[in-house]
């Protein structure tokens, strides 16, 4: 008998699987968190940037 060979996911199978499988979560929310930090620090001081200045 023949091996079967998988089928190529479509890309909204591949994000759905990658993003909100419960195996991938924890990383995913970490990614999510770092982002989110880096994001309102880089606002931050593009709004307040010369009040830090001395």
């Amino acid at each position: 008998m023949a091996p079967q060979v998988e089928q190529p996911q479509s890309f909204a199978q591949t994000v759905k699987h990658e993003l909100f499988a419960t195996e991938n979560r924890q990383g995913n929310l970490n990614i999510a968190l770092s982002l989110t930090a880096f994001t309102g620090a880089v606002v931050f001081l593009r709004q307040f940037g010369q009040l830090l200045a001395v």
